[in-house]
């Protein structure tokens, strides 16, 4: 917490940034789910089971065929009124180490990952399918963007780098590459910038929005190490690190990124990692 009470700190007198609008199709309610596709996606999901689940996810997962129809009123329900279960917004930290061999008793060496209820990432995954699909049919990802993209990955983000890097040099031009970390990225997204651009540069409106809007507001976590429960804390801005959700509103909430880069003459080639921003920069020198 202390990370990012600094980074919004050293935000604070910024002005406030006016996302432009931008003309798009637009996407206002949420096609219903299928039974049959949630019994699909509970069967392909993993066996982990948060401590906040009423019952092991192998059970319901056994009784994916009975449950399913309960499920996929649950689900229509919450899209249709645009509305994220209020229980679903409960979370319980369980901070893993970012890496092995470093100081465990320093806080700052560990990754804040939300455990969540099995039904909050069911349905954070029909509203993520429907979601990819509307942007990518309309093209409204970054263009350079690989992760989270089909056919895209880390490998084609360094080999569009690289090819950048042969092709100044076939030209007799100078290379520099900019590798950029972003800390407490995902715990310092703000929610009312995400709103923003949302709505005005992805097209999203009406209870689609407001469904949104609902899924940002009023979340919680504790968190629990050792022996230990922390008391609840409200969350005043981020995406839960660990949901299904997050990875793509943060490429949403940073997609200026390639723009300004673009601006200022250069070629990139960004892409969205879970942990970190990473843009490499081929310019003229």
């Amino acid at each position: 917490m202390d990370k990012v009470n600094s980074v919004r700190a050293s935000t604070m007198t910024t002005p406030p940034y006016d996302v432009p609008y931008r003309s798009t199709p637009t996407l206002d309610k949420w096609t219903p789910v299928t039974t049959d596709e949630v019994e699909k996606l509970i069967g392909s999901s993993s066996c982990k089971t948060c401590q906040l689940d009423s019952v092991p996810t192998w059970l319901l997962k056994d009784m994916k065929v009975l449950l399913s129809q309960f499920i996929t009123l649950l689900c229509n329900k919450s899209l249709a009124v645009g509305c994220f279960p209020f229980d679903f917004k409960q979370a319980v930290v369980r901070p893993p180490l970012k890496k092995s061999g470093l100081d465990t008793s320093q806080m700052k060496n560990y990754r804040p990952v939300s455990n969540l209820y099995f039904l909050s990432k069911s349905l954070e995954r029909v509203v993520q399918r429907r979601l990819q699909e509307f942007l990518d049919s309309n093209n409204l990802m970054p263009e350079t963007q690989s992760a989270y993209l089909q056919y895209h990955s880390t490998e084609t983000a360094v080999t569009k780098i690289y090819n950048g890097l042969l092709l100044a040099a076939d030209q007799g031009d100078g290379s520099a590459l900019c590798l950029l970390g972003l800390t407490a990225a995902f715990d310092t997204v703000d929610h009312d910038l995400l709103m923003l651009r949302l709505e005005r540069q992805f097209g999203l409106r009406g209870v689609v929005l407001q469904w949104f809007s609902s899924y940002l507001s009023d979340r919680t976590f504790q968190v629990v190490f050792r022996s230990g429960t922390s008391s609840v804390v409200i969350i005043i801005c981020s995406v839960p690190q660990g949901s299904v959700l997050s990875p793509r509103l943060f490429i949403l909430y940073t997609a200026d990124l390639a723009d300004v880069v673009k601006a200022h003459n250069v070629t990139s080639s960004p892409t969205l990692m879970t942990r970190s921003c990473i843009c490499g920069v081929s310019a003229r020198t």
